[in-house]
């Protein structure tokens, strides 16, 4: 398990309104599941523990802070042009190419759509994680808590300056980043989803202020292609990216080797000021990618115990999680963890009936915990001292951290 050095308490920010709620359930990706999170959230009763941070609508010029401008410009539903030249154009089929070919250069196509309420959804999302940022950047008159907010909504690690990529519109994370950078020197990201979060990664390769840490599953044609163990940064941010890049079948086991071994050994040379952690629940047992076989109650306590490493202010985000109950599950205990006694978490049995989305729940019989969560397979990270040869790569690149001049 994890050595943690436990603080006094932590005082909880959570990002919540009905409407805010409603914007996430038209993702594509995840339709209703933000209400499948906040009911759960609400039928535990965990609400009245936290502070609510009230969601907000990023304007153009703060998504413009990182994001392109004819972009943003794009998913809001301006009028752009493409610059080309259309003189030869049929007159009745202008409007519709140069529709298809904006959609084609910022990538609002197949798994990142364009649908109702786009425009909106993403002022919501990015808004919502500076608010979030804003939440944990103000001073408050008892150091003695630590400082969290909580945006299950927001992680979109994917998306870039200028384009739109696996299910990530905007990035929130980076924006959420930058205005942090605004009060705290030095800012860790660590991304535990599934899949390498790419765009966060890009954004900062640069930059020694922002350590980018990312543990993902990685091969030949698995999406996004990035995050190759070997790539730590460009520039003056050599030593700055860390990947660990990992087969199927990661164990609990395996997920806590990673974290002892080189996640905290990077967070205590690094000594960051703030932490922004990606919490995605799609490397989960029971996700239809079926990649690596995370159990919901050791992945929530992971996450809380790297909160604990320390009494820097944090960010939670969501991210992945495509079996919808399970994600709502990880991520209403995380928060459960927070805010309540390990001993009642613990606890946890059947499905609240208060919970209005109860009847999603019946396959696993109303069960919080559910009996045989985790595959019978091979974590193939074991096989050929793999995982050991990650491991001990990622170590190495650590020096560079402790050498650099901060």
């Amino acid at each position: 398990m994890i050595n943690s050095s436990p603080i006094k308490s932590h005082r909880v920010g959570y990002a919540y309104s009905a409407n805010y709620t409603k914007l996430n359930d038209l993702l594509p990706s995840n339709i209703g599941r933000a209400s499948l999170i906040d009911d759960l959230i609400r039928a535990y009763n965990l609400l009245p523990n936290c502070d609510i941070i009230a969601p907000s609508f990023a304007s153009k010029l703060q998504l413009c802070s990182y994001h392109d401008q004819d972009f943003i410009a794009f998913l809001l539903g301006e009028e752009i042009a493409i610059g080309d030249n259309e003189e030869d154009d049929k007159e009745d089929d202008k409007e519709d190419d140069l529709e298809r070919r904006l959609e084609q250069r910022y990538g609002v196509e197949f798994d990142c759509p364009v649908f109702s309420g786009l425009d909106k959804y993403i002022q919501a999302l990015a808004g919502t994680t500076i608010a979030c940022a804003r939440y944990v950047s103000q001073r408050q008159e008892s150091l003695e808590k630590q400082k969290i907010a909580i945006n299950w909504h927001g992680g979109r690690h994917h998306a870039g300056k200028d384009q739109a990529s696996g299910f990530c519109y905007v990035n929130d994370i980076v924006l959420g980043i930058l205005e942090l950078r605004k009060t705290f020197d030095k800012v860790m990201y660590i991304d535990l989803d599934l899949h390498h979060g790419d765009g966060v990664e890009k954004a900062f390769a640069h930059s020694k202020k922002v350590l980018t840490a990312s543990i993902h599953r990685y091969d030949r044609g698995f999406f996004p292609g990035t995050g190759n163990t070997k790539f730590n940064g460009k520039g003056k941010g050599i030593g700055y990216s860390i990947n660990l890049g990992l087969r199927p079948g990661l164990s609990d086991a395996s997920h806590h080797r990673i974290l002892n071994e080189v996640m905290r050994p990077a967070y205590v040379a690094f000594k960051p000021d703030a932490v922004v952690l990606q919490c995605g629940a799609d490397g989960l047992a029971r996700d239809p990618a079926k990649e690596w076989n995370l159990s919901v109650k050791e992945l929530a306590k992971s996450i809380v115990e790297i909160i604990n490493w320390g009494t820097q202010p944090v960010i939670l985000l969501g991210g992945g999680g495509y079996n919808h109950t399970d994600s709502a599950r990880l991520w209403t205990n995380v928060l459960g963890r927070l805010t309540l006694s390990n001993e009642e978490i613990e606890k946890w049995d059947l499905i609240p009936e208060t919970a209005n989305c109860i009847d999603e729940y019946a396959e696993d019989g109303y069960a919080f915990y559910v009996d045989g969560e985790v595959r019978s397979v091979s974590d193939r990270n074991l096989h050929d001292g793999y995982l050991d040869r990650v491991i001990e790569f990622a170590k190495n690149q650590l020096d560079l951290i402790d050498a650099a001049e901060l």
